[in-house]
């Protein structure tokens, strides 16, 4: 299976679409469908979500201390939410970060392998284990007998990369949103500045549409049953089958629709001023 940082944008939007699993450096990140999501109940999942994708300018916004916080402004080009998850926020980030992945990457063996480095499945492979005073020791001839493949490893470096996936599987990130490499490690000063101007225009552009969306009062079982009213393949009986992504997806491209056949019929009746933009047109 090829690996998500490998992937063109139009790779993934057919993969997202097809609902299949994205791979992140070994780890196979499977979408949750929405009867999976309804079992395990909506807020918690979406609970997990949110505290998964806390930025540097969510834990830097907490810090009330004045100087803690000149120090970390500082440093904030340097930082990354790993960081604040297994150093910088303490004990309880680290137990908050271990139970959100171990729901959005199902799996309960989930363990710090060192104060940097996560590790999934080492429990069941026999490389970690505990010893007769309860603390976690690793089994190095364990460790060198396993394949590179079944070596899953969370780390500085690829912890975002994880998290914009599940964050797109969830419809919480646009395609445009998705992380230049060439970016993740600028090259000089001119490159970073850059990258950080992208960054806000985004900023920029999802503050002003949140803005124009807030008088819209509607949770996940409107958007469902609006769905299964209008999708002529989506009904009440499959719906469940499908992930979030995939119901957000026909939700605004069936919104699209009506847009578009409302701006014709306007357009008919002698409207000037229409904003016509095709059905088919990127979401």
């Amino acid at each position: 299976m090829r690996d998500y940082k490998g992937l063109k944008d139009v790779d993934v939007k057919l993969i997202l679409l097809s609902g299949s699993s994205i791979t992140v450096d070994n780890i196979e990140i499977v979408p949750y469908t929405m009867e999976e999501i309804k079992n395990y109940g909506y807020s918690n999942y979406m609970r997990s979500l949110q505290l998964l994708s806390l930025t540097v300018e969510d834990f830097m916004d907490s810090v009330k201390d004045l100087e803690k916080r000149m120090i970390l402004e500082v440093e904030k080009k340097n930082l990354k939410a790993f960081d604040f998850y297994v150093k910088l926020g303490g004990e309880d980030f680290q137990n908050i970060l271990l139970v959100a992945l171990s729901v959005l990457l199902r799996t309960d063996d989930i363990r710090f392998l060192d104060e940097n480095v996560l590790a999934i499945d080492f429990m069941k492979m026999g490389v970690l284990y505990e010893d007769e005073f309860g603390m976690m020791q690793v089994n190095g001839e364990k460790l060198e007998s396993i394949s590179e493949d079944n070596i899953k490893l969370i780390h500085r470096d690829n912890f975002d990369k994880i998290v914009e996936v599940i964050k797109m599987q969830n419809y919480l990130m646009k395609m445009d949103d998705r992380t230049d490499d060439e970016f993740d490690n600028p090259a000089n000063e001119e490159t970073r500045l850059l990258a950080e101007q992208i960054k806000k225009n985004r900023e920029r552009v999802k503050a002003k549409k949140k803005l124009q969306d807030e008088d819209v009062d509607i949770d996940i079982s409107d958007i469902i049953s609006a769905v299964c009213s209008k999708s002529n393949s989506i009904n009440k009986i499959n719906v469940w089958d499908f992930t979030l992504y995939q119901v957000y997806d026909e939700y605004a491209r069936l919104e699209l629709i009506d847009n578009y056949d409302f701006s014709i019929k306007a357009m008919m009746a002698g409207a000037e001023k229409v904003d016509l933009k095709h059905w088919s047109s990127r979401l």
